[in-house]
């Protein structure tokens, strides 16, 4: 039993609920659960690749360091 996004208010209701709570909405069995898991992949999805973009810019930050000490002991 988690939290989801009603389809017809946008609130919030849970994904076993015969209806909603704010808009009394009447749902098919088991489509609020199919909702809440694509919602909870799109959102893995994106903070898959902020953290991706984050380790390859801490990455390059890393390496320019190490390059300018290397540089600077061999006197280039």
């Amino acid at each position: 039993m988690s939290l989801t996004h009603c389809p017809n208010c946008s609130r919030r209701c849970f994904t076993d609920a015969a209806s909603c709570p704010n808009c009394l909405q009447a749902f098919r069995p088991g489509l609020l659960q199919a909702a809440a898991v694509a919602e909870e992949k799109a959102f893995s999805a994106k903070t898959n690749a902020l953290f991706f973009s984050l380790f390859v810019i801490w990455v390059a930050v890393l390496m320019f360091f190490q390059l300018q000490a290397y540089l600077d002991r061999t006197g280039n």
